[in-house]
């Protein structure tokens, strides 16, 4: 008894084990399929997906693939022992096992597609909760300026109403393949024993070996019982197997040529590109960006001004037309090498939760503090920091909320200035700056000689106009 225990505290010890280094394999290799893709592919699906990918639909694979796996193998190797055992004492009894595990793969193919259906809306309705309320926390102050509480809870108890309904359908169907599996087992259990009873009474064994088989059939009937109930979690987690495979396949190209420097210009040609097939944001734009020269880029809202930071940036590679950086094309540039040459700031800035230096240095240890520094003073920051107790040690918060946007700015753009990137993209990157301040930063910008900028912006005064070298004006793309 001592030693079952023992056997049966190391089984379950590795079973976990195995478990866990499965998950966090598992969500190791999700995660990093997720991160190489290009913006364009990771754009086509929202966050609340792949969050929903690895905490909800990883615990689901756990449970239908994983945990059902190991499952499979206890019941293969009861099934193979008894089934040694019986051909040993009456092969007759080995028949009837088989016969009875083909009615079993039956059963289960009668169940299999109905729990395959419900695992697929369950994981649907699983990602539109997480999207409601990841959509409802980030708009939390929104919703509590324009008084629209009401409506949010409404939608999100639909949200939440539809998750636990596809949830609760699943489990019925889980739990019908499981009585189907009961069912199977009981007609299997009576079967064995009727026919051990009818060998003893033909004297072909004796009493003793029915006592035998009413031991053994539990090794017997117990797989032949839980097999309904395995291939149907397999058919369940077939699904989720698919969703993750896309995810680790559309990784972004590795590669590409590499440009260690840039010296002449960015030349567009001809460029046209729309976000939706047939709805061109700009349409055959032509311009030739000089190194060393700094560019403004205005236009109404929607002319395509931001957009075409995008794309210069490499962000998004099915364009019609021609963009290169000193003759070649940026589709053939690694990313490697484009994201040492340029540098972006954006208006919407991202703060990680860490503190300021490792926002700016983006965890680059290559970049010394007197480095660090210097950026600070060239984006304007440096009276921040010193006010502050912590200093470049100053934790941020979620979405840089104990900064104001102007700051998070200029963390923004002292990333970019470390980095010495020989193209910087600048959209609308003083927009939530005093002007006195803002001009102050651009002045600091377009002194700089040792790069081409070009800058995004609504608003410019004449006086700064004329500091830049050319003027792209932008008008329906």
């Amino acid at each position: 008894m001592t030693v079952l225990v023992c056997l049966e505290s190391l089984f379950y010890y590795l079973k976990s084990g195995i478990l866990a280094k499965a998950r966090y394999h598992l969500k190791k290799d999700l995660f990093a399929g997720i991160m190489s893709r290009s913006v364009s592919d990771f754009d086509a699906s929202g966050s609340a997906e792949y969050i929903n990918e690895l905490t909800n639909n990883v615990n689901l694979l756990e449970s239908t693939y994983f945990v059902n796996l190991i499952s499979a193998s206890e019941s293969l190797v009861s099934f193979a022992s008894a089934a040694v055992i019986c051909l040993m004492i009456q092969p007759v009894m080995l028949v009837l096992m088989i016969l009875l595990a083909l009615v079993a793969r039956a059963v289960s193919k009668l169940s299999s597609g109905s729990l395959e259906k419900s695992m697929k809306k369950q994981v649907a309705c699983a990602e539109a909760y997480t999207a409601e309320i990841q959509d409802d926390f980030g708009g939390f102050r929104l919703i509590r300026s324009y008084g629209v509480l009401p409506y949010i809870l409404t939608k999100y108890a639909g949200k939440n109403r539809a998750a636990e309904d596809a949830k609760r359908r699943n489990a019925n169907c889980r739990m019908f393949c499981v009585e189907a599996g009961e069912l199977t087992g009981l007609l299997s259990t009576v079967l064995v024993m009727g026919l051990a009873a009818y060998f003893s009474i033909k004297g072909m064994i004796s009493a003793g070996m029915v006592i035998a088989f009413g031991h053994l059939i539990g090794h017997i009937v117990a797989p032949i019982t839980s097999l309904p109930s395995l291939i149907a979690n397999f058919a369940a987690a077939k699904p989720l197997l698919e969703r993750f495979a896309a995810l680790l396949e559309q990784r972004e190209p590795v590669g590409g040529e590499e440009l260690k420097d840039f010296g002449q210009a960015v030349a567009l040609e001809s460029l046209s590109f729309g976000y939706k097939k047939g709805q061109d944001v700009l349409q055959n734009l032509s311009f030739r960006f000089e190194a060393g020269k700094h560019y403004v880029v205005t236009g109404q809202s929607g002319s395509g001004k931001s957009t075409l930071l995008s794309l210069l940036s490499g962000y998004y590679p099915d364009y019609n037309g021609s963009i290169s950086i000193d003759g070649r094309q940026l589709r053939e540039i690694g990313q490697e090498s484009l994201s040492v040459l340029v540098g972006t700031v954006s208006q919407d800035t991202f703060l990680f939760q860490d503190t300021i230096q490792n926002n700016i240095s983006l965890y680059d240890e290559r970049y010394g503090t007197s480095e660090i520094t210097a950026a600070i003073e060239q984006a304007g920051l440096k009276d921040l920091v010193d006010s502050l107790p912590q200093g470049l040690s100053t934790p941020v918060t979620e979405r840089g909320k104990n900064f104001s946007g102007g700051e998070r700015q200029r963390i923004s753009l002292a990333r970019a200035l470390l980095r010495n990137s020989r193209i910087l993209l600048l959209d609308e990157f003083t927009a939530n700056l005093d002007r006195e301040t803002a001009e102050k930063i651009e002045s600091e910008v377009l002194s700089r000689t040792d790069c081409l900028t070009i800058t995004v912006t609504h608003h410019l005064s004449p006086d700064m106009l004329r500091r830049y070298d050319g003027h792209l004006k932008l008008e329906r793309g």
